[in-house]
Formats: C-alpha cells, structure tokens, sequence
C-alpha cells in the first residue's frame, strides 16, 4: 500500500512509539518453497515522548535513533519500508461492479472522496483487489481501500530522509502483521479465521483475517503507555517505577496487591473493546463466522497470564505470535535468547522486511 519499487531489498523499518525496529531478510529456495533467513536485526528505544498518539514530537531524536539502529548493527543496506497507523490512516472495505482498470481507477477516486473523512486532496490513496469471500453471493469485486493523511506520510517520510535512509514504500501496520502471519503460519492463515491482535505502546492494531483475506481492521487508542500512566497516577508513583512493574520487577512501597488490581481493571478495558470488535465482525454477514484463533504482538503481549486471560475471555486459542516461527538465523551469528525475548516486539519489522519479495 502507498509504496513503489518492490524489486529492491528493503530493511522493515518499524517506528512506534516507544522503540525503533529494524529487520533485513534474505530469501532460500529449498525444492518449491521459499524460507527466510535474518541477515541483520536491531532494536534501540526511543526518548520518552518523542513519538506522541502516532505523530513525531523530536523528530532529531527519531533521526539519531534511525542511525543508532543501523550502524550499531552494521545495516549498510538503506532502502527501507515503513508503515503508519492510527487515526490518520482509513482503511475501508468497498464493493464495486466488475469493470476494466480504467474505469475501476475512477471509481476508486470517487468511492475515496466519498468514504474517508478527509478532504481527498489531503490524502494518500491506494487499493487493492481482494479475493472473494467465500460469503459474497454476488460477483461485485471486493476492493480494499487505503488512505493516509499527506502530513502523517510527511511526518514519517522526513525522518528517514533525514537519518539518510531511501524510503521505498510505506505500508500499514495491520498488513505487515498479514505478511508475517502468511509467512510463519501458513498453516493456519490459509484455512483458518485468525485475529491478530498488535499491543503497541499507544496504539493497537487489530486484523481480522479470514482464509488470507483480510476482513476487519480497527486500531484502538489503547496501549502500553495508557497502562503505565494509569498505574502511575492510580498509585502515586513515577512513570519509570510504573513501567518496571509492567515488567515484572518490584517497586518499594507497592503493594502486589493493588498493582494487580489495577493492572487487571486495564486489561479489562482492552478486552472489552476487543470483544466489540470482534462482535462486530461476526455480525457483519447473513452467514455465521467464527473467529478460530487469536495471536497477541507487540510489547504488552508479554504481560503474565494475558494469553491465558484472552483465552478464558473469548474462549479459544491464544498464544504471542512469533515472527520468527519459520525465519531461520545463524546461531553463531545472533544468540537465540534474543530471538526468544524479543519476538513478541518484531511482529510489524518482520512483516515489512518481507515485503521485498513479494512479486
């Protein structure tokens, strides 16, 4: 979406809010199957409050962290792909009558102009075909629509042109979640209906998708800065004791007690609003659907005991999603406690650095 040149290889640049993410890939045949393999990984956080609900406050400090990234790694390559989220980026499921490109392509402007919230001008559009749902009745072509505001795409845009990095393509969140699913579980992304559920430090992205195609997408303004800023004032103490409780260190004069009861009206309210979403979805057709499984990402998944409070919620399988599942990498190279520890963060840079093969 929104990108050009895939001939290239690209770096999965992932910038959230809290930290910077960084993956190369390089492809392996082996008889008809193509495995990947890490050539080059890194991950460096960001100052408190450089990256704001979705939108760069110190862009210098954004740019050094670029850098940081790429040369304590020893990431030569430059072109990189990146991808946006939140409330500046709609992403819209339409149905329109088979017709040839020309006519689909001016149809796409005026379904644009009429389904997203903001001026047509200011915003980025592209679309894609999906494949049809095996629900639809009709032979209407399902097109997914994108749009992201210009100054959300330039807020992103000048930091990588800034750390001296050729920007390539810029994606979205939720899709590169899509790319790494399809590429480490493709077992189940082919046949099954899953929910991929990203927690990100203020914003998560949730993707519904049903047999490769994706079907819902929400991204909520929920995430782990909400938590420890809760904790935080609920409890009367730092920002920084609140996040080491997050982590599962101990913090003087806290009582487990309460944190624990804090933190559960937290994920309460995450749970609350995943359940809409997803009642929303499997109302949305005249025949039933069922979402099979669930896969938590991003940096407050690691919670204790929050996979197993999804699953007593929604009552089916959940587990962190490992973006590595099928990746291989060279053990005398990168040590495995790495990969281990940090799966959970990796789900969207690993998404994107797939990209580059896509045909």
């Amino acid at each position: 979406m929104l990108g050009f040149g895939r001939e290239k290889d690209l770096i999965g640049l992932d910038i959230g809010s809290y930290s910077i993410k960084a993956v190369e890939l390089k492809a392996k045949k082996k008889g008809t199957e193509e495995l990947y393999e890490v050539k080059k990984i890194g991950y460096e956080l960001l100052p408190h409050d450089a990256i704001v609900e979705g939108t760069i406050i110190d862009s210098a400090a954004v740019v050094e962290t670029i850098k940081m990234i790429f040369d304590e790694n020893k990431i030569t390559n430059k072109n990189v792909v990146i991808s946006v989220s939140g409330n500046s980026v709609i992403i819209k499921k339409i149905s329109l009558p088979s017709m040839d490109t020309e006519e689909l392509a001016e149809s796409i402007i005026w379904e644009a102009k009429h389904n997203i919230p903001y001026p047509y001008e200011e915003t980025n559009v592209d679309y894609a075909i999906l494949k049809s749902s095996e629900y639809s009745e009709d032979k209407n072509l399902d097109i997914l629509l994108v749009a992201a505001k210009k100054d959300k795409i330039a807020n992103y845009s000048n930091v990588v042109n800034q750390a001296r990095k050729n920007l390539e393509a810029i994606e979205v969140d939720v899709f590169a979640l899509q790319n790494a699913l399809d590429v480490n579980y493709p077992e189940l992304s082919k046949e099954k209906t899953v929910a991929i559920i990203n927690l990100g430090a203020n914003i998560t992205n949730v993707i519904i998708i049903e047999k490769n195609v994706p079907q819902l997408f929400r991204d909520l303004s929920l995430g782990g800065s909400f938590f420890t800023e809760n904790i935080s004032k609920d409890l009367g103490i730092s920002f920084d004791d609140a996040e080491k409780l997050l982590k599962g260190l101990p913090v003087k004069n806290v009582e487990p007690e309460r944190y624990e009861a804090i933190l559960n009206l937290n994920i309460q309210n995450i749970l609350e609003e995943i359940e809409k979403t997803f009642s929303f979805y499997e109302a949305g057709e005249k025949t039933e659907r069922k979402i099979e499984a669930i896969f938590l990402s991003g940096g407050l998944s690691k919670l204790k005991d929050l996979a197993a409070k999804f699953e007593q919620k929604f009552n089916m399988r959940t587990e962190l999603f490992n973006p590595f599942r099928r990746i291989y990498y060279d053990e005398k190279k990168f040590d495995s406690i790495y990969f281990e520890e940090m799966a959970a963060l990796f789900g969207v840079a690993t998404g994107l650095a797939t990209r580059k093969l896509e045909k």
